[in-house]
C-alpha cells in the first residue's frame, strides 16, 4: 500500500512547478494575443494600403478619362476651327440655297410654260415643246460661275463672267417675276425672283473668296497680327511726316537761304536717292563752307569772344590754367578760400599766440594775400582803372583801321586781333576802334 504522505519540498516543487507552468501558459497567451492584434494590425494596413493605392487607381482613371475628354473637345475645336478658316459651313450652305432655289425656282417655270398655248387655241394641252426652257433659263446664269472657277484655276480676268453670271441671272430672275407676280402675286413674283439670282450670286461670291484665300495663305491670328502691325507702322509714318513738317518749317523760318538750297539738292535727286540728313547737311555746307550749325558770323563771335578772355587774361597777368584752378578751389572751398568757419564769420583764437598777434593777425594775413587769380608765384590782380577804358579814339588810328577794312574788303571782316596788329595796341582799345569804323563805314561785299 502506497502512502499518500509528500515531503514539505516535495510540495514545494509542485507549487512552484504549478505557477512557472501558469506563467507560461499567461506568456503565451500574451504572445498569441499579441501576436493576434499584430496580424489584425498589419491585416489593417494592408487593407488601407489596398484602399490607397486603388485611390490613386481611381485617380489616375479620372485624370486620363478627363485628358481624353479635353483631347477629344480640343480634336472637335481644332476641326472647327478648320472648318471655319476653310469656309466649309459657307460652302455647304451655298450649295443648299442653290439646290433650293432650283428645287423652287423649276417647277414653278415648268408649270408656266406646259400651260403657255396660243391665243386661238381653246382647249390646248400641255405645250411640251416649251419644257426644256426652264431648264435653259436657270441653267444660263450656271454657266456664268462655272466659267468663273475656271478663269481662277487658270489664272484668267474673272470680270468677264461676272458680268455674264449677272446678265444672265437677271434675264432668269425677271422671267420668274413676271410669272409669279402674274400667277401668284407680288410675294411670290419677288421670292421666285430670288431664287434665280441669289442662287448664282452666293456661287461668285463664295468663288471671289476661295481665290483671296488661295492668294493669301495667312491665318486669322496672322492677318490680325499684320493688320495691327500695319496700323503701328502708319501711326509711326504719320507721326515721323509731322516731325518732318515742323522741322522744315523751322528750317524755312530760321534758315531761308539754306532751306531753299536743301530743297533744290532734294529736288535734284532721284526720290530715296539721298537722305534729308544728308542732303541738309550739303545745304549748310554750300552756303557756309563751315560744319553743320556754324556760320561766319557765330565763328567770328566764338573768336571775338576768345579774344576779350585772352585780353582780360593778358590785363591781370594770369593764365587760364590758373584761372581754371581758382574756380576749382572757389566750388571746393567757397567764396573766401575756406577762411570762414562753419557759420561764415572768421574764426578767432587766443590773442596770446608767439608772434604777438594770434590767429587774428594770421587771418589778417591771409586776408592781405594775392588772391587764386594772381596764380602760384604770381602778383595780385591790379585794381587800377584801365586807361584804354577812357583812352580817346585817335584820328591817325581809325584811319589806319579804316585803311585795313578796305584792303580786306569790308568792315565785317576787322576783328580786334588784325586792328591790334595794325595799330599796335591793347585788346580792349582795339576792340573801341574796330566798333567805331563798323559803325561809320557800311559793309561791302
Amino acid at each position: 500500500m502506497t502512502s499518500g504522505y509528500r515531503s514539505w519540498e516535495e510540495r514545494d516543487a509542485d507549487v512552484a512547478k504549478t505557477k512557472a507552468e501558469t506563467a507560461r501558459i499567461a506568456a503565451e497567451a500574451a504572445a498569441a494575443a499579441k501576436a493576434a492584434e499584430t496580424a489584425a494590425a498589419a491585416t489593417e494596413t494592408a487593407k488601407l494600403a489596398e484602399q490607397v493605392k486603388q485611390a490613386k487607381f481611381r485617380n489616375q482613371l479620372a485624370a486620363v478619362a478627363e485628358g481624353a475628354k479635353d483631347d477629344k473637345a480640343a480634336r472637335k475645336a481644332k476641326r472647327r476651327e478648320q472648318r471655319d478658316d476653310d469656309g466649309t459651313t459657307f460652302k455647304i450652305l451655298v450649295n443648299v440655297v442653290m439646290a433650293l432655289g432650283l428645287l423652287a425656282a423649276l417647277p414653278a417655270q415648268i408649270s408656266y410654260f406646259l400651260g403657255l398655248h396660243h391665243k386661238t387655241d381653246k382647249d390646248a394641252g400641255p405645250a411640251w415643246t416649251l419644257a426644256p426652257v426652264p431648264f435653259f433659263l436657270e441653267l444660263l446664269a450656271w454657266v456664268g460661275v462655272m466659267g468663273t472657277r475656271w478663269a481662277h484655276r487658270k489664272g484668267l480676268p474673272r470680270w468677264p463672267f461676272w458680268l455674264l453670271t449677272a446678265s444672265l441671272a437677271s434675264i432668269a430672275g425677271w422671267i420668274n417675276y413676271a410669272h409669279g407676280i402674274t400667277e401668284f402675286g407680288p410675294v411670290a413674283g419677288y421670292a421666285l425672283a430670288a431664287t434665280s439670282i441669289i442662287g448664282p450670286l452666293l456661287a461668285e461670291v463664295r468663288q471671289f473668296l476661295e481665290t483671296k484665300a488661295a492668294e493669301d495663305g495667312r491665318d486669322l491670328r496672322q492677318r490680325a497680327r499684320d493688320r495691327r502691325a500695319a496700323r503701328e507702322q502708319a501711326k509711326a509714318e504719320r507721326e515721323r511726316k509731322a516731325v518732318e513738317q515742323a522741322e522744315d518749317e523751322l528750317r524755312q523760318e530760321l534758315f531761308k537761304p539754306e532751306f531753299d538750297e536743301y530743297r533744290r539738292i532734294m529736288a535734284a535727286h532721284p526720290t530715296g536717292a539721298i537722305s534729308r540728313e544728308a542732303a541738309w547737311a550739303q545745304a549748310w555746307d554750300t552756303v557756309h563752307a563751315l560744319p553743320l550749325s556754324i556760320t561766319a558770323e557765330s565763328l567770328a563771335s566764338k573768336e571775338a569772344a576768345r579774344e576779350a578772355v585772352a585780353a582780360v587774361l593778358e590785363d591781370y597777368d594770369t593764365s587760364p590754367e590758373s584761372v581754371a584752378v581758382g574756380l576749382l578751389l572757389a566750388d571746393l572751398l567757397g567764396p573766401n578760400n575756406g577762411d570762414d568757419g562753419p557759420t561764415g564769420t572768421p574764426t578767432e583764437g587766443p590773442s596770446d599766440g608767439p608772434a604777438g598777434g594770434g590767429s587774428r593777425a594770421r587771418s589778417g594775413k591771409r586776408r592781405e594775400a594775392p588772391t587764386t587769380l594772381g596764380g602760384k608765384g604770381k602778383r595780385a590782380p591790379r585794381l587800377a582803372v584801365d586807361p584804354d577804358s577812357d583812352r580817346p579814339l585817335e584820328e591817325a588810328d581809325l584811319i589806319k583801321v579804316r585803311a585795313l577794312a578796305e584792303a580786306l574788303g569790308g568792315n565785317d571782316r576787322l576783328s580786334a586781333r588784325n586792328v591790334r596788329e595794325a595799330v599796335g595796341c591793347r585788346t580792349k582799345y582795339a576792340i573801341r576802334l574796330r566798333d567805331a569804323v563798323r559803325a561809320e563805314t557800311p559793309t561791302t561785299d
